[in-house]
């Protein structure tokens, strides 16, 4: 990667939906979907080869393969994690993504200024996430604290496939944007 260019991570990509909405908006940057799981990066590359997008790389691997590295390589100018896996089994909860320990991982791959988007659907993680975004004010602002500006549904954020479960699963998705200060 090229570090004077701008370079947006999505990380646990699913089907692809923020990344093709990511690709389309930001025409001159980089998307690095990352995500683990085969048959969404199959269906991303269906979409990314329709549609004729050639600013998506995608990662088949755990967005640790990039955050464990030393390389000083990568340089996001945007986070975006949408409905990463909630793990709502409390004895499951180390096996979330975001925590202090993530962040603090992350900071280092970020350019100042930078964004972090997350949406999630889960209460207790979302409590989670908030509870970190505390923990690391020192870091990061939490930026969009009203509650016009949390509402997904209401914003024009892409309608994905787990946003639509959520909704028919009468959840309240609510979107969290972070900056790196």
């Amino acid at each position: 990667l090229d570090i004077k260019k701008n370079y947006i991570l999505d990380i646990g990509s699913g089907y692809g939906e923020t990344s093709i909405f990511l690709a389309k908006k930001n025409l001159s940057k980089k998307i690095i979907s990352c995500d683990k799981y085969i048959n969404g990066n199959l269906k991303l590359l269906k979409r990314i080869d329709n549609e004729g997008i050639s600013n998506i790389n995608i990662h088949h691997g755990n967005v640790y393969d990039i955050l464990d590295t030393n390389s000083k390589n990568y340089y996001f100018s945007l986070v975006w994690i949408f409905f990463p896996d909630p793990w709502p089994k409390k004895r499951h909860f180390k096996r979330r993504l975001i925590d202090v320990n993530f962040f603090l991982k992350l900071k280092k791959f970020l350019k100042n200024k930078s964004f972090i988007h997350i949406a999630s659907d889960s209460k207790s993680y979302i409590s989670e996430i908030l509870n970190c975004a505390f923990k690391i004010k020192k870091d990061y602002r939490w930026v969009n604290q009203s509650k016009k500006d949390w509402e997904y549904r209401k914003l024009s954020l892409p309608k994905t496939k787990y946003f639509k479960k959520a909704l028919k699963n009468g959840a309240n998705p609510f979107y969290i944007k972070l900056i790196k200060l």
